[in-house]
C-alpha cells in the first residue's frame, strides 16, 4: 500500500519518513495510555482471567484498547497520506537530490569545525572586551557628573 505509486523509486525516503512518524505515533499513543490510566474507570482490567497482555506485560484495560485504536487509526491515515501521488513524488525528489549531495570527508568536516570554533571564540572575546570598555565608559559618564 505504501509503494503502489512508482514502487521502485524513492523507497528509502518513503521508508524513513514512514518509520519516523510511526515512532512518533507510537510514542504519542504510549503517552495517551499513561494519561488515560489516571481515570480509575479506564484503569480496571477488562477480564479478570487475562489481566495482562502476555507479550508486553501491560494491563489489558480500556486505556490500552483506546491507545491501540488511536495507533491503528493514526497508522492507517499516515499510510494513506504517504501513498498520495504528490507526497510520493516529493519524497522521490528528495531521495534523488540526496544522491547528488557531495558529503565532506572527516578531515574537511573537522577542519571546518575548528574554523567555526575559533571564529566563535574570537567574536566572544571581542564582544566581552567591547562590553567591558563600554560599561566602564558609561560608569564614568553616569556616576561622575
Amino acid at each position: 500500500m505504501l509503494f503502489r505509486y512508482k514502487p521502485d523509486e524513492g523507497r528509502n525516503a518513503r521508508q524513513i519518513a514512514f518509520w519516523l512518524v510511526e515512532a512518533l505515533i507510537a510514542y504519542g499513543c504510549f503517552t495517551l495510555r499513561g494519561e488515560l490510566d489516571r481515570f480509575s474507570s479506564l484503569r480496571r482490567p477488562i477480564s479478570e482471567g487475562m489481566s495482562t497482555v502476555p507479550l508486553f506485560g501491560a494491563t489489558f484495560n480500556l486505556s490500552l484498547i483506546l491507545a491501540l485504536a488511536v495507533f491503528v487509526a493514526g497508522s492507517f491515515f499516515w499510510i494513506r497520506f504517504l501513498s498520495r501521488e504528490k507526497i510520493a513524488d516529493h519524497l522521490i525528489e528528495v531521495e534523488t537530490e540526496m544522491k547528488k549531495v557531495t558529503w565532506p570527508s572527516f578531515k574537511e568536516a573537522s577542519n571546518s569545525s575548528i574554523v567555526v570554533i575559533a571564529t566563535v571564540l574570537l567574536l566572544m572575546a571581542f564582544l566581552a572586551l567591547s562590553d567591558a570598555i563600554l560599561g566602564g565608559l558609561f560608569k564614568v559618564i553616569l556616576f561622575n557628573t
